[in-house]
């Protein structure tokens, strides 16, 4: 708020208070503020302006000898710095000058001139600052007076409503109403409600448009301005799929990140040298080029996900995300929500902005689904859907989104069983069996132990800043075991020993009891509820020698000379066990 002080002269033209009045008016003509100061003794006394020259002139027409305080205002009263300009201003403008005093001397002159010329700068920057808020902003404004005539509307009018802004302006809403510029006014519902207002409007060219109008009080209550601000909704929309659009891609990759750091913690490499492994891999190398689904079965630990890692990697996918989505460590109720995301507000709890599901995190990638069986049947049904339309819908939002997606699922149970007892649907299981692969276990790929082996003891020397090496006998003994957690048990024992054992080579007394001799031995009936015949038990060591030479020999001649037995021997102890 401006005050006297804002507008103080502290230097006026001053003129003695005994000078002749003729002499005071000639000079007053030619002061460029048109105001004098008469002072007597060096001391101030009061402002001449023409308003007050003329005034007090008719007052003390007639006398002889006028002076120069004869034409000074000689009731106008002084203000301080501090005054207010608001509470003199109408004074200043009818005397034309005012004297400042503070501490009981005058310090300065304040003019109506210098307060008008305040006034119009003020109001120019005012306007101008009104124009760039109105202008420069995001949605379309109009303001509109108490009558609804339009006063003012920024450049935006134009191109939601098709008319310049320069032609409605002065028009009422009721006339641009009639006209359908727009429709219906929400200026003049704020007008009869007295209060804000918001309508749906639809623009020429299809967009939806949402005008909210708002009411400014004058002090007797009537209305002094509505503010109308309008957004187009249709652009709006946009600007969030675009948003969508962008978290997408940004989660997409903090996936591929976290992707590629768990490549370089665990590793990409296949590790085989068994023959069985050997196949496994011939026919992923023909598959991984198309896009048809993927069914992995096999033991847990046998490694499935690394097959299934090797499948993307060798895709014309890899370059795309590989996620991964365990459907049996996410609890159902949140399963759902996890694959398929879910629209803000969706249900309590959940994020406002909503979340992208691991579906469309994946798109234009691989998606990984391990332990599918674990999948509740109202989700499989969702999940058959995906598989057959390639669209999926977010939970409590009704948007379809098409998705370009390879899926590869994996389970360690018996599926076929299951769809027989109606514990997996039918219709689903054949769409995921159209490649389907099994994974075999360690014991019948005993090839493979030792160059997982050696594999797993580069990697975790490596991470614990270690040499360590393996004995001949303690690979001999890791080739005889049987293996019951397949490769993810020969991992952890690995660490396990790179952890606990001092020395630099891991001998067999290093090793847990059950990769003794003895242990190994008893390992192979441990899960008997009964100590078997010795013949039994004979047979069953026997026929497990076999199918372990089979997996190793190509030949009947080969599996006897690795058993030390006779060729003929060989033909017929595997036509006694049902071997070939």
């Amino acid at each position: 708020m401006l005050k006297a002080a804002d507008l103080m002269i502290t230097n006026p033209q001053c003129i003695d208070a005994d000078t002749d009045a003729a002499e005071a008016l000639d000079l007053l003509t030619r002061v460029p503020s048109g105001v004098l100061v008469t002072e007597k003794d060096g001391i101030w006394q009061r402002p001449i302006t023409f308003t007050s020259a003329l005034r007090e002139f008719q007052a003390v027409s007639g006398q002889a000898a006028l002076k120069a305080s004869d034409l000074a205002d000689q009731r106008g009263l002084p203000v301080s710095p501090g005054t207010p300009a608001d509470s003199f201003a109408s004074e200043l403008i009818a005397r034309g000058a005012l004297l400042v005093k503070e501490e009981g001397r005058f310090c300065g002159l304040v003019t109506a001139a210098e307060l008008l010329s305040r006034l119009v700068s003020a109001y120019s920057e005012l306007d101008r600052e009104m124009d760039a808020v109105i202008n420069f902003s995001s949605d379309e404004v109009l303001v509109a007076d108490g009558n609804g005539k339009v006063l003012r509307a920024n450049a935006l009018f134009e191109e939601y409503f098709g008319v310049s802004p320069a032609v409605v302006i002065g028009q009422t809403v009721q006339e641009l109403e009639k006209k359908r510029v727009f429709f219906p006014s929400v200026t003049r519902k704020v007008m009869k409600s007295r209060s804000t207002e918001t309508v749906i409007q639809t623009h020429r060219d299809g967009r939806t448009l949402l005008a909210t109008g708002t009411p400014a009080f004058n002090p007797d209550g009537s209305i002094f301005r509505v503010i109308v601000n309008t957004r187009d909704i249709t652009r709006l929309n946009k600007l969030k799929e675009k948003l969508e659009d962008a978290e997408l891609l940004t989660d997409s990759y903090r996936q591929e990140l976290n992707e590629l750091r768990r490549s370089d913690h665990r590793g990409d490499e296949l590790v085989y040298a068994s023959p069985a492994m050997t196949d496994l891999v011939k026919t992923v190398q023909k598959i991984a080029s198309v896009s048809s689904t993927v069914l992995l079965t096999g033991e847990s630990g046998s490694g499935k996900g690394m097959i299934a890692r090797y499948i993307h990697r060798a895709s014309p996918r890899r370059d795309k995300t590989f996620t991964v989505v365990n459907c049996g460590a996410i609890p159902e109720n949140l399963l759902e929500s996890e694959l398929f995301g879910y629209t803000g507000g969706a249900f309590t709890g959940a994020r406002r902005e909503g979340k992208i599901g691991k579906m469309e995190l994946a798109n234009e990638g691989t998606l990984f689904l391990d332990e599918i069986t674990e999948l509740p049947l109202n989700l499989q049904v969702k999940l058959l859907h995906v598989l057959q339309e390639g669209k999926i819908s977010r939970v409590g939002g009704t948007r379809e989104i098409q998705l370009d997606l390879r899926f590869i699922a994996a389970t360690n149970r018996d599926i076929v069983k299951m769809v027989e007892a109606g514990q997996f649907r039918e219709d689903l299981f054949f769409r995921l069996d159209v490649i389907p692969l099994e994974v075999p276990p360690l014991r019948k790929r005993k090839e493979d132990v030792e160059a997982l082996a050696s594999m797993f003891l580069k990697r975790y020397n490596q991470k614990y800043h270690q040499s360590k090496r393996f004995s001949a006998e303690v690979i001999k003994r890791l080739k005889s075991y049987h293996w019951p957690g397949n490769v993810r048990e020969l991992e952890n024992l690995v660490e396990r020993m790179m952890i606990v054992v001092d020395e630099e080579i891991v001998t067999t007394e290093h090793l847990p009891r059950n990769f003794s001799e003895a242990g190994i031995a008893d390992g192979k009936f441990k899960d008997l509820t009964r100590i078997p015949p010795l013949r039994e038990a004979r047979d069953a060591l026997e026929k497990e020698l076999l199918v372990a030479a089979l997996n190793r020999c190509r030949t009947t001649y080969e599996i006897a000379a690795v058993l030390e037995i006779d060729q003929s021997s060989v033909v017929r102890k595997l036509k006694k066990y049902g071997l070939s």
